[in-house]
């Protein structure tokens, strides 16, 4: 028990720093999602990294002793963290992610974004994100150079290279985007059915009967349950709580950026507002992973955008 209190006073003591982390960063957390998905090309993976550099970046505190600027700190942390992944395992762009939803920023980003896919093809690493950082992000060649370790000169040398690439791209690269996507069943599967039904009848049992014992459950910037009772006491019963507020409540399964999610809405005075989006996956008719998104602020307004509906997930927001 000695032990476990120690845990928990450590989990406390980090849970209050990780709120003031959260709150220093937030300025530029919008920015840095747009840049993670400029790397990645999929509002998935975007999110991952941006989760994954949050952690990082939160971590390494405690061994820099230097003074920091935070938002060239972020996406120093970003881009080798991306690097380190594409070194592993060279991934296929994938651009799911309409241009125009983004705001453009410069007259050379609009001419880069419909590219992007043929750029990362054919640069290095460092190449495209050098590129990323002057031409669409705007960072000067001295602090893109902090970012990616390299002298203003390297980072000029390798911006000129992707330049040259870009004026010389074919016309049929031109707008090119791959697509991913998987068929959605016919028939939805019996698990899956009832987990709808739940959604729509607000009911929090109907849900917790589909829990597997074991579930571990992500969700995403807030926190993680390891359990079907952990999930119970805490972020299901937070669900049935906001839940019982809504006139109505709609569910549906769909494809969304080539991954197969539940759309979560709130219906007001006849119109749904999304409210959320759910990953599962399921073992011998139960969920064993539940990830959801409602706390991913940059990914909820982008899917809104990109289902025609509007968010109705707004006091997540600025939760710490």
């Amino acid at each position: 028990m000695e032990g476990n209190q120690g845990l928990h006073t450590i989990s406390t003591e980090i849970k209050d720093l990780e709120k003031r982390f959260k709150q220093e960063i937030e300025p530029y957390r919008s920015l840095l999602w747009r840049y993670c998905y400029r790397l990645t090309g999929s509002p998935w993976d975007a999110e991952d990294l941006v989760q994954d550099t949050l952690l990082k970046s939160l971590a390494m505190l405690s061994k820099v002793f230097q003074e920091l600027n935070v938002k060239s700190y972020l996406f120093k942390i970003a881009t080798n963290t991306w690097i380190d992944q594409q070194r592993r395992n060279r991934i296929a762009y994938t651009d799911s992610y309409p241009v125009e939803i983004l705001e453009s920023g410069s007259e050379k980003e609009l001419e880069i974004l419909p590219a992007l896919d043929y750029l990362a093809r054919q640069l290095s690493l460092k190449q495209f994100v050098c590129l990323l950082l002057t031409d669409v992000f705007l960072f000067t060649a001295k602090e893109a150079a902090d970012i990616v370790s390299l002298s203003p000169g390297a980072v000029y040398a390798n911006v000129q290279r992707a330049r040259d690439v870009l004026k010389n791209i074919p016309e049929r690269e031109q707008n090119h985007r791959l697509q991913e996507g998987i068929a959605i069943s016919a028939s939805l599967d019996k698990t899956i059915s009832t987990l709808l039904e739940g959604f729509r009848r607000k009911d929090m049992a109907m849900i917790a009967s589909l829990l597997d014992e074991n579930l571990l459950t992500d969700i995403t910037h807030a926190g993680v349950e390891f359990g079907k009772r952990e999930t119970e006491r805490n972020s299901l019963k937070d669900w049935a709580e906001v839940v019982s507020r809504q006139e109505g409540a709609e569910a549906a399964i769909t494809t969304l950026w080539g991954r197969q999610v539940i759309l979560e809405f709130a219906l007001k005075s006849g119109e749904k507002l999304l409210q959320n989006i759910h990953f599962m996956e399921l073992e011998n008719d139960k969920i064993v992973y539940w990830k959801f998104y409602c706390f991913s602020w940059d990914l909820m307004n982008a899917a809104a955008k990109e289902l025609d509906v509007k968010l109705g997930a707004e006091y997540f927001y600025h939760i710490f």
